[in-house]
C-alpha cells in the first residue's frame, strides 16, 4: 500500500468496520458471532494506512513475508497464554461456533491479530509524532541480566503454583525471560539495550500503543456474541466492557512481551522481522519451528475445549424443554434463540402455534440459555438440578450450585465445568435481571 492508496484503503476499512459493528449489534449472523474478527482486520488495515500516509508504504505490503510471520507467530504466542490460563483460569469463552472446524479456524484468526495490532499501533505512534524520548541511561551488567532471567522464572512459577494470589505476574514473566537473551543476541531490538542507550521512545510507544489496543480488544469483544468473559479473583464486579478495570494495566506490559518474544525468535532465525539480521536465511529452522508451532496450537485448541470453552452457539433444537416440532418450525422460519428470548410469550405462542402458558415456559428456557453465555449444554445441567428459568437461578448460592453441577449424575465422574467462577457470573446476571437492587455475595476463588 502506497501513500496514494492509503486514503482509499482507509475508506474501505472504515466502511467494513462500521458495517460489521452495525450488523453485529443487530444480531445478524454470521457477523454477530464473528464480530471480533470482523472488527480487527479492518482496524489493522486502518493502522497500516495511517503508517503508509507518513512513510509512503505500509510495513506489511512492503514486506509480505514479515507480515505472514507476524500473524502466524501471533497466534502461537497467544496460544501460550491460553495454556497458562488452564491453570490461572482468568477467562473463558462463550457462544463459540458449534462446528469444531469453524471454531478452531475462528479462534486462530482472532489470535493472529495480536502482534500485528500492537506493532502497528507503536509504528503509527512513531510516524505521527512520538519518536525520540531521552531517558537516563541504565547500566546493564551480566549479573543484572542473570537476575532479570531469574526474576522472570519466579514470575512464571508463582502464578502456576498459587494462581489465586500471583496471577498478575504472568503478564511480566515473558519479557523478563526474553530480554536478557535478546540483549545478548540482537541488542538493536532489545528494550534493555534501549534503556542502556537512554532511548525510551520505543518502550513508550509500545506502552501507549498496548493500552490503546487493549481498549479496542475489550470494546470489540463486548460487541461480539462469541466472546470471552473474565473471572479474575477479587475483580469480578468492577468492569469496563468485560475487563476488570485494574486489568487494563496489563495491556501496556503485554505489549512489551510481544515485542521481546517476537524479536527473540527472529534472533534465532525463527520469525521474520521487518529488517532481518545479516546472514543466511535458515529455511530448515523456520520450517521445523513452523510445524512445531502448528502442533502446539492444535494441542492447546484441544485443551481449550476442556478448560476454557464454556458454551457453543445455541441451536433451537437443543434448548431444554422446547419440543422438537416447535424448534424445527421456528428454525425453518429463520428464528434464533437470541431473537426468541426477546419476544413475549404471546408472540412466541403465535409463531410456534401453541398455547400462551406453554409458550411462557419455552420463553423462560430460551432466556436462560442465552443468559451470559450459559448455552444449551449448561442449561441442561441446570435443568437436571431443577433450575429451568432465570428466576430460580437468581436465588441460588453460586458455590453450592457449582458443586452440585460438577458432581454430575450418580454414575458420572466429576466434571471440570462449570467452574464456581462461571456459576457466579450466571447468578450475578440473573440477579441483575430479576432483583436489580440486590447483588450476589462476594466469594473467594
Amino acid at each position: 500500500m502506497t501513500a496514494r492508496q492509503a486514503p482509499y484503503v482507509a475508506g474501505v476499512a472504515s466502511l467494513l468496520l462500521g458495517l460489521g459493528i452495525g450488523l453485529g449489534l443487530r444480531g445478524v449472523e454470521p457477523v454477530a458471532t464473528w464480530l471480533y474478527i470482523a472488527c480487527w482486520y479492518p482496524t489493522i488495515a486502518l493502522m497500516a494506512a495511517a503508517v503508509a500516509l507518513r512513510e509512503g508504504r505500509d510495513p506489511f505490503t512492503s514486506n509480505p513475508v514479515h507480515a505472514l510471520s507476524l500473524f502466524a507467530w501471533s497466534a502461537v504466542f497467544w496460544f501460550f497464554f491460553e495454556l497458562l490460563n488452564w491453570r490461572i483460569a482468568n477467562w473463558y469463552y462463550v457462544f463459540v461456533p458449534a462446528d469444531r472446524a469453524s471454531r478452531w479456524v475462528g479462534i486462530t484468526l482472532a489470535f493472529a491479530t495480536v502482534l500485528p495490532a500492537i506493532f502497528l499501533a507503536a509504528r503509527a505512534l512513531e510516524e505521527w509524532g512520538l519518536r525520540t524520548v531521552r531517558t537516563k541511561p541504565l547500566r546493564v551488567t551480566p549479573l543484572g541480566l542473570r537476575v532479570t532471567g531469574v526474576v522472570g522464572v519466579v514470575f512464571l512459577a508463582l502464578p502456576l503454583a498459587w494462581p489465586g494470589r500471583f496471577f498478575p505476574l504472568v503478564w511480566g514473566a515473558t519479557t523478563l525471560l526474553a530480554e536478557p537473551a535478546l540483549y545478548r543476541r540482537a541488542p538493536q531490538w532489545s528494550l534493555l539495550a534501549d534503556l542502556e542507550r537512554g532511548q525510551g521512545g520505543r518502550i513508550l510507544r509500545l506502552l501507549v500503543g498496548g493500552a490503546a489496543i487493549g481498549l479496542l480488544w475489550e470494546m470489540y469483544n463486548s460487541f461480539a456474541r462469541s466472546r470471552w468473559i473474565y473471572t479474575v479473583p477479587g475483580l469480578e464486579e468492577l468492569k469496563l466492557f468485560e475487563m476488570p478495570l485494574l486489568g487494563f494495566l496489563g495491556f501496556p506490559v503485554f505489549a512489551l512481551e510481544c515485542w521481546s518474544v517476537f524479536h527473540l525468535l527472529a534472533s534465532y532465525g525463527i520469525s521474520t522481522p521487518e529488517t532481518r539480521l545479516e546472514g543466511p536465511v535458515r529455511y530448515a529452522r523456520k520450517t521445523v519451528t513452523a510445524v512445531l508451532g502448528v502442533a502446539f496450537g492444535v494441542i492447546v485448541l484441544f485443551g481449550m475445549e476442556r478448560f476454557t470453552i464454556s458454551s457453543t452457539t445455541p441451536l433451537l433444537v437443543e434448548v431444554p424443554g422446547l419440543p422438537a416440532s416447535v424448534a424445527y418450525k421456528l428454525a425453518a422460519e429463520g428464528a434464533s434463540p437470541f431473537q426468541l428470548a426477546e419476544v413475549s410469550a404471546a408472540e412466541l405462542a403465535r409463531s410456534a402455534g401453541g398455547g400462551v402458558e406453554e409458550a411462557a415456559r419455552w420463553a423462560r428456557a430460551l432466556r436462560l440459555v442465552t443468559l451470559r453465555g450459559i448455552g444449551t449444554e449448561n442449561a441442561r445441567r441446570l435443568a437436571s438440578v431443577g433450575i429451568r428459568d432465570i428466576e430460580t437461578l437468581a436465588v441460588q448460592d453460586p458455590d453450592t450450585l457449582a458443586a452440585r453441577l460438577r458432581r454430575g449424575g450418580a454414575s458420572s465422574a466429576p466434571r471440570t465445568r462449570p467452574t464456581p467462577a462461571e456459576v457466579r457470573v450466571w447468578v450475578r446476571a440473573a440477579l441483575k435481571l430479576t432483583l436489580p437492587e440486590r447483588r450476589p455475595p462476594e466469594r473467594s476463588e
